[in-house]
Parts: C-alpha cells; structure tokens; sequence
C-alpha cells in the first residue's frame, strides 16, 4: 500500500502545535524521530558498551515529524496548506518540508531482520515463525508474527507480564487480555493451561495480527479475539485479568473492572512508568485491590493486584 509521506523539521517548542494541525488534516500515522530520545537512549543503556559517534552525530540537533496521508492527496496543494497553517500558528515555523510517495513493504517486514528466538520467561520461548527450535518437555513454545501491532514480547512492558503468568496461570481459569495487540499475552495464558482466554482491542490491525497468531499457534478452541471496549464484556467475570497499556488507561479502567472480577482475581498491570507507580497503587487501593507483587525493568514497573471484595 502507498502513502504520502511529509517529512518537516520542526523546534522541539512547536512539537505539540504542529502535531495537533498534522491531525486536523486528517493524518493517517504519525512518527516522531527525536535525537534527544536517541542520545538519552544510549546514555541509559547499561547493555551498550559502545556506540560510534557518528551514529548520534547523523541523528544531529533538529527533532523530524513524519505524516503520512492517503497516496492520492494532491502533495502541491497539501504541501501549501501546511505552510500556511504554521506560518499563522507558529512564531517560527519549520520551512523544510519535503513530500514523497513511500511503499508501506518498506517498513512493514523490517522488524524482522532484529527477530530472533528468545525465553521471554522461564517456561515460555518466543519464536519467529522463520526459524526452527527443539523444547524440552517443560518449556512452551510460541509462534509469533507481530506484523504492526505492538507485542513482539521484546518489550520489558511485555516480558514482565510474561514472567508474572508464569508462575500465575491454572487450568480453571477464564482470562481477560485487555488490549491485546498481537495477542501474545493471552496465547502464552492459553499455553500455560487457561480454560479460556478473552483477547480485547481497539484496533483493527492489533485484532487480525491477534487472530493470525492464535490459529498459528493451535489455540483457537480457547482464545478468542474481540475488537471493542471493556464495556462489551458486560455481565461476564473473569479469574486473572491482563493490562499492558499505559498509566492514564489502566487508572481509567480500574474502577469500571470491578465488575469483571471474582473474589481474589489476579491482575497484571503493566506499561506502568516509575512516575506514575504510585498513582496508580493509590487508586487501585481506593477501589479494593491489594498488590500482591511487583516487578521493576529499566524504567517500567509491573504489579500483580489481587481483588479484596
């Protein structure tokens, strides 16, 4: 599929102006390449011995905001109004501007080269579908093709909750994988011995990625995907309940999952931030729970909740 990319140098201070008018006209994906990102990344990474410099010197001082549009927008009429928009918006606004048309089989399959099989807890392999590996009898092989969703179990957000299911998951259980994306959460419950397995997301993508995983790995009769909101699982209840999205989510939905669970229903939270940890074991001891455990990985916090009511 072809999309038109823009491609605009921007001051960090006009980050978020810029951003919004991106979406006003109607933006079909947003990338954001900040070298400050970059540089802290490599400061931080205690696995990193070594970087050339020149690999942070040719990320260089300007902050790169890519659009991309429908591949028929006229890029001219397009590339007019975006000037005018931030010349009335910004005191100083960007002027390198630069639009092509890009082939979407550039990006899509690149993750793949990075992808190798890796133990994402002490039972669970993960493995590209590529390449071939022999388990021993205790350990649970998982198959996994992450296409765009987010979900490659690399993640120290994912890897976590991989970890906490490990030692969590028995065959009674109905489970809840709430925001699923590729839906590798809710497999590895399934693989461990969940007697059911509910997989929820907003979005499209994440929702077929998820069902192609699930058919991959042969656990059809027990995972099912649904696209759509808590609310659509209304009247159902759920023995463990998994939450890998982020701080501000998980405390919106934290007083609404009440009615989701049974007495001492386990809950995994992750994609939680060291800043926002306490705020969101302050709330979830408002609404009941009890944290039973907690895991920390680099700059991400994970915890198990139990529910008291």
């Amino acid at each position: 599929m072809k999309w038109l990319e823009v491609s605009i140098e921007v001051e960090p201070e006009n980050m978020e102006i810029l951003s919004q008018l991106l979406m006003e006209k109607g933006i079909q994906g947003l990338e954001i390449i900040d070298p400050e990102d970059f540089r802290r990344v490599l400061e931080g990474n205690r696995y990193l011995d070594f970087a050339d410099d020149g690999l942070i010197d040719c990320y260089g001082n300007k902050t790169i905001v890519k659009a991309y549009f429908q591949a028929d927008r006229d890029a001219e009429t397009l590339k007019a109004e975006l000037q005018r928009d931030f010349l009335h918006a910004m005191e100083n606004p960007p002027n390198n501007i630069q639009l092509r048309l890009r082939d979407d089989s550039e990006w899509k399959d690149s993750w793949k080269k990075h992808y190798r099989t890796f133990f994402i807890s002490k039972r669970v392999i993960i493995k590209p579908t590529w390449e071939d590996v022999i388990a021993e009898d205790d350990q649970i092989v998982i198959e996994l093709d992450p296409g765009m969703a987010f979900g490659t179990g690399m993640h120290e957000t994912t890897r976590m909750c991989a970890v906490l299911l490990d030692d969590l998951v028995n065959e009674q259980e109905r489970v809840l994988d709430l925001g699923c994306g590729t839906g590798i959460l809710g497999i590895i419950a399934a693989k461990l011995g969940a007697r059911k397995v509910i997989c929820v997301d907003i979005d499209d993508a994440a929702c077929k990625t998820a069902e192609e995983n699930i058919e991959k790995n042969h656990v059809a009769d027990r995972v099912c995907v649904r696209q759509g909101e808590l609310k659509s699982l209304k009247g159902q209840k759920f023995e463990l309940v998994i939450m890998n999205i982020i701080a501000d989510v998980i405390l919106l939905l934290l007083p609404e999952l009440k009615e989701y669970c049974c007495p001492g229903t386990n809950i995994l939270l992750s994609g939680i931030i060291r800043e926002r940890k306490q705020e969101v074991l302050d709330e979830a001891a408002k609404q009941g729970y009890r944290l039973i455990r907690e895991l920390n990985e680099g700059e991400w916090v994970a915890m198990q909740l139990c529910t008291d009511f």
